[in-house]
């Protein structure tokens, strides 16, 4: 009988963490939400000029949010921000530049895709941020 009953109380925390919203497992997380996190980025123009910088995402169930920054912008948010099946698109604000339109994909490890500003396209690419890789 007791060891009935254990396998009953054991049974019954499994269901009341789940149910609490206990935190899922890093390894779950990051399937559900691989982007969530800091990365590097790098803007290209056409013509070869670049600019580099960080932004870092945070993914609430299709919601994306975040913040950007680089030497040539200075910080700013991500705003409208929409993540689905690997894809997202969000608009980048800033204080002081144009605001930029970000669409791209989470694919082998890595976000890419186009960008829009200032009556300007052209591609980005993110790699996870040095220190996030090892957290």
């Amino acid at each position: 009988m007791r060891s009935s009953n254990r396998g009953l109380a054991i049974a019954m925390m499994c269901v009341l963490a789940v149910a609490s919203g206990a935190a899922l497992p890093q390894h779950e997380v990051a399937a559900k939400n691989p982007i969530t996190g800091d990365w590097t980025i790098t803007f290209t123009l056409p013509g070869g000029q670049s600019a580099s910088g960080t932004i870092a995402f945070r993914v609430d169930g299709n919601k994306l949010t975040g913040r950007v920054e680089t030497a040539h912008t200075g910080p700013g948010t991500l705003q409208d921000g929409k993540w689905d099946n690997g894809k997202f698109t969000t608009t980048c604000v800033f204080e002081k530049h144009e605001s930029i339109a970000l669409s791209g994909e989470f694919k082998d490890g890595k976000l890419a895709g186009t960008f829009r500003t200032e009556g300007m396209e052209g591609k980005w690419e993110a790699t996870r941020a040095a220190h996030a890789a090892n957290d």
